[in-house]
């Protein structure tokens, strides 16, 4: 029988995790095996995990002593999986999914009608605060700068198994022969872009698939207006120097490498230029703008790792609305 080894990330995050891992043991196919990676939560939060651990001997917890964002957890939590487990296949997902319970088994199912081995078969997400699906996890990409666009955009419209080029780290059931083939992911990225990177890079060599009637729940970012809130800015550094990366990696025309790169940075001097009307107080306005250029300039110059650390990001940030808010 094939062993299923389970990988999730956590982070200071226990109350989703719980829930997390209450799913993966009430599959009706059971698991062999559960990695929970932690990535340096506080104390608090490293008693709970090991309160809802210790006495499951088949799930092991992987204790990093700093946090190395998702991109760093994943490679992680396939590292040590790859190197003890003997696995075939690999079920990643973040600490807010929750599969349901007949989701592995369907995700298993599936591979039988294929004609060939998939690199990875992913479950459909639903989120579960907005009541709807997340087509926008399962993704196509174009080949210019790896702009992503879901598969679908209802239910009705999607096969029973749909030929994907990327998805999130949320539910893809990923086989030992990718990860032989193609590596394990990218900690560099260190957050937002590495599932892309590393579903991408499978799906370049095995046909992988969205399974339809497999569903895996997931919460919705809290995002409004599509403009992300001060305290989040961060995100948005990592998003844009990771889609350089991309283009470097994916990318073998010299020409179109340096077209991808143009069109990337135009896009993103365009958020320089709005960001002027959107944001009135000039410290703020200073803090935005930065974080754009240093994208641009970290992605072009190949800077990988955590350069932006959101903990001393939130620091920077109140100590600035203290300060506006002593002025006024």
């Amino acid at each position: 029988m094939e062993r299923v080894v389970a990988i999730t990330v956590t982070y200071n995050r226990t109350r989703t995790l719980e829930r997390c891992l209450s799913a993966l043991l009430n599959q009706s196919r059971k698991l062999d095996d559960i990695i929970i990676v932690d990535n340096n939560s506080n104390l608090n939060e490293k008693k709970k995990i090991i309160e809802l651990t210790e006495k499951l001997n088949f799930v092991h917890v992987l204790w990093l002593d700093k946090n190395l964002g998702g991109a760093g957890g994943f490679e992680a939590g396939m590292a040590e999986c790859l190197r003890s487990y003997h696995a075939d296949w690999y079920w990643i997902m973040d600490d807010d999914a929750y599969p349901r319970e007949d989701c592995l088994e369907k995700l298993l199912k599936a591979k039988g009608s294929l004609p060939e081995a998939a690199g990875y078969l992913a479950p459909l997400i639903f989120g579960v605060d907005l009541n709807e699906y997340q087509f926008y996890h399962h993704k196509r990409l174009s080949r210019i700068i790896y702009k992503n666009r879901p598969v679908g955009k209802t239910y009705g419209e999607l096969e029973e198994l749909t030929e994907i080029d990327a998805n999130a780290f949320v539910g893809p059931l990923i086989s030992s022969k990718a990860v032989k083939s193609v590596g394990i992911a990218d900690g560099s990225l260190f957050i937002y872009g590495d599932d892309t990177e590393y579903t991408f890079r499978v799906s370049r060599k095995m046909k992988s698939y969205l399974v339809k009637d497999a569903v895996i729940d997931h919460q919705d970012p809290p995002v409004s207006n599509n403009y992300l809130d001060a305290a989040a800015w961060w995100k948005d550094y990592y998003c844009y120097r990771n889609q350089y990366f991309m283009i470097r990696k994916f990318h073998n025309s010299r020409l179109v490498k340096a077209a991808a790169y143009a069109i990337l940075t135009f896009k993103i001097m365009i958020f320089v230029f709005l960001a002027f009307f959107k944001i009135r107080w000039g410290k703020l306005l200073q803090l935005r703008i930065g974080l754009y250029l240093k994208a641009v300039k970290d992605g072009l110059c190949n800077r990988r790792g955590k350069r932006v650390d959101p903990a001393a990001y939130s620091q920077r940030l109140n100590e600035l609305r203290n300060k506006n808010t002593a002025k006024n």
